[in-house]
C-alpha cells in the first residue's frame, strides 16, 4: 500500500485540459519522496482512473475541479484519508468540511509533510508562505508520464511539436485584486536566479526546448 496518490484531476473548464501537467503536484511528489515517503502520482486529466489503495488520498484542487475532487473522496471515503488543497480550499474552506479529512489553505509543500507525519489534526490547516524556495525540489517529472507538452499556449497560433515546459520564478503578488485567488498578497518570494538556472538545464536535458513562466507578475521583482 502507498502513503500517498496524488491526483491530477480533470478540468474541463480549459480550452487543452491536457497541456498543463499541474506543477503543484510534482512538486508535492518530490518533497514527499525526499522524506522518505512511497507516493505515487495518478494522471486523471483526460478521466479519473482506478486508484491504488493508500493511506492518503491528495488532491490539487480549483473551483472547476470541487465536484470531480469530492466525487472521489466520497468514494474513497472510510478506506483512507483525503487531502485537498490549492486555490478553491484555500479560498472556500468551508465548502469543502464534510468532505476531505484535511483542507490545506495556503501553500502545501510544509503542510503535506505535517499530514503525513501526524503532527496536525484533522481539518482546516492554516500554512504561510514559503520564504525560501530555492529549498524546495525541482518538480518530480519522472512520475508523470507525460509532464510536458507539444504546445506552448493554446489558440495561440505557435504551433505543435517542441517539448514546452512550465516554470515559476516567484510566488505571490503584491496587488488585492477582487477577482483573484491570492492568499498572501506579501510577500512576494523568489527564487533564485542559480536555482531557475539550475532547473532549465534539468529540462532541456529531458529534452525542453521552450519553457512557459507562470509567475503571478514575472516583471515584479525590483531589479527588473
Amino acid at each position: 500500500m502507498k502513503d500517498l496518490i496524488l491526483i491530477s484531476l480533470p478540468d474541463w473548464g480549459l480550452a487543452n485540459p491536457i497541456m498543463y501537467f499541474p506543477l503543484s503536484v510534482m512538486y508535492l511528489g518530490a518533497i514527499t519522496r525526499n522524506a522518505g515517503y512511497d507516493i505515487q502520482i495518478v494522471d486523471c486529466r483526460e478521466g479519473v482512473k482506478e486508484l491504488p489503495p493508500a493511506r492518503f488520498y491528495g488532491f490539487s484542487c480549483t473551483t472547476p475541479q470541487i465536484n470531480e475532487a469530492k466525487r472521489i473522496a466520497r468514494a474513497v471515503k472510510g478506506k483512507a484519508l483525503t487531502i485537498i488543497g490549492g486555490a478553491h480550499p484555500s479560498l472556500l474552506p468551508l465548502d469543502c468540511v464534510n468532505y476531505f479529512d484535511y483542507i490545506v489553505r495556503g501553500e502545501g509543500e510544509q503542510a503535506i509533510l505535517n499530514i503525513l507525519a501526524g503532527k496536525v489534526p484533522k481539518g482546516i490547516v492554516h500554512e504561510g508562505r514559503l520564504l525560501n524556495l530555492d529549498a524546495v525540489p525541482f518538480p518530480a517529472w519522472d512520475m508523470v508520464e507525460k509532464p510536458f507538452s507539444d504546445t506552448l499556449f493554446p489558440g495561440e497560433r505557435y504551433g505543435k511539436g517542441a517539448l514546452a515546459s512550465t516554470i515559476i520564478g516567484s510566488r505571490g503578488c503584491p496587488f488585492s485584486c477582487a477577482f483573484c485567488a491570492n492568499l498572501y498578497s506579501t510577500p512576494v518570494v523568489y527564487r533564485s536566479a542559480g536555482n531557475i538556472i539550475g532547473e532549465l538545464k534539468e529540462l532541456i536535458k529531458h529534452g525542453v526546448t521552450h519553457f512557459r513562466f507562470e509567475d503571478d507578475c514575472f516583471t515584479i521583482h525590483p531589479e527588473f
